[in-house]
C-alpha cells in the first residue's frame, strides 16, 4: 500500500508546479501523520494486550491464600461423552476452616495450544468455585464440567480468592479490568 501510495505521489509530484507543490507537500505530511499515528496505536494495542495476558495469569500472594493445589487434570466428563471437566485436588493449609474459595486454571490441547477451558474471551482460561466448605488440614478434590472438546493438560491451577469461616477474606491482590 505505501508502495502505491508513493508511485502516485511521484506521478503526482512531477506533475506540479507552484500551488500544486503546496498540495503535494500538504498531502505527503497527511500521509506521514497518519501513518505516525497508525504505528502508534498499533504499538498501544499490543501493549494493552499484553497487560490483559498478564492480568490472567496473575498470582500475586498467591502463598497468603492458604490453598496448595495438590494436582489439577482434564478428566472424562461421562462414560457416554467425548467432552472433559477440570478436576483439582486441593488442600487447606491454613489453621482456620474454608467457607468458599474461587479458582483459575490455563490448560492446553494435545498440540499444545489453548483449549478449550469454559471461558469463551480467553483462550486456555477457565474458573470454578467451591463452596462446600474445607477443613484445616483436609485435601479435597472439586470438578467442573466445562464441555472441553480438546484439553489435554492443565498447566496451571490457583486460588484467586478465599472465604474463610471466621469471615475473613484473602484475595488476589490483581484488580480485574474491562479492557
Amino acid at each position: 500500500m505505501k508502495f502505491l501510495s508513493i508511485i502516485f505521489l511521484g506521478l503526482l509530484f512531477s506533475s506540479c508546479s507552484g500551488n500544486d507543490m503546496i498540495e503535494t507537500d500538504k498531502i505527503l505530511e497527511d500521509i506521514y501523520v497518519q501513518d505516525k499515528v497508525d504505528s502508534t496505536m498499533n504499538a498501544l494495542d499490543d501493549e494493552i494486550e499484553l497487560y490483559k495476558q498478564s492480568l490472567l495469569w496473575d498470582t500475586v500472594g498467591i502463598k497468603q491464600s492458604g490453598i496448595e493445589i495438590v494436582s489439577a487434570k482434564f478428566v472424562k466428563a461421562s462414560e457416554y461423552s467425548n467432552y472433559k471437566s477440570v478436576k483439582i485436588t486441593y488442600k487447606n493449609i491454613t489453621n482456620k476452616d474454608i467457607k468458599a474459595m474461587r479458582f483459575k486454571w490455563y490448560g492446553l490441547n494435545a498440540f499444545g495450544e489453548p483449549a478449550d477451558c469454559g471461558d469463551y474471551s480467553n483462550e486456555g482460561f477457565g474458573a470454578g468455585f467451591m463452596d462446600n466448605g474445607l477443613k484445616t488440614g483436609k485435601t479435597t478434590s472439586s470438578t467442573w464440567s466445562i464441555l472441553s472438546k480438546d484439553g489435554d493438560e492443565i498447566k496451571k491451577a490457583w486460588p484467586y480468592e478465599v472465604v474463610f469461616e471466621d469471615g475473613t477474606k484473602w484475595k488476589s491482590t490483581y484488580i480485574e479490568y474491562d479492557l
